[in-house]
């Protein structure tokens, strides 16, 4: 796992930003993902809704000050929009502003959980067993090596 979050941060080129979307798990927790951010860049968790059977795909926005917000969740499904408590602006889109903090996230299978950031993408299936909680946040390292220890 260290070798693949590794290789996405190595292939992000000679520019290296210095925050990065982490994905954190295991006992005791650590950082086990990594993929760096550039200001203003959307990134995206889509999963399936286990209430719904639905896929969902939920864009997010890091400000420093702010932290992270929820701003648009795309889903075919009603229901899902329900559970948002959001009325859908578009077909199967809703736009919000919703400030979310770190994403605690915790599924009996994470075969269908991606997190793209740019034109980078992981799969979460296998970062840590299914059941066990994992933990979405965006943080700043003063250099790659220390990404993922």
């Amino acid at each position: 796992m260290v070798t693949v979050a590794l290789a996405f941060l190595l292939s992000a080129g000679a520019a290296r930003p210095d925050t990065y979307v982490t994905v954190s798990g295991g006992e005791p927790a650590h950082v086990l993902a990594c993929l760096p951010l550039e200001p203003r860049t959307p990134f995206i968790l889509e999963f399936i809704n286990s209430m719904y059977g639905a896929p969902v795909r939920e864009t997010l926005e890091y400000e420093p000050v702010h932290g992270i917000s929820l701003v648009k969740v795309e889903s075919p499904s009603a229901g899902v929009f329900e559970y948002y408590g959001l009325e859908p602006d578009g077909p199967g889109t809703a736009r919000l502003n919703r400030p979310v903090g770190e994403i605690r996230l915790k599924s009996h299978d994470y075969e269908h959980h991606r997190l793209t950031v740019g034109d980078k993408s992981i799969r979460l299936k296998g970062l840590v067993p299914d059941g066990e909680p994992l933990l979405v946040s965006v943080r700043s390292f003063p250099d790659v090596w220390s990404c993922v220890k």
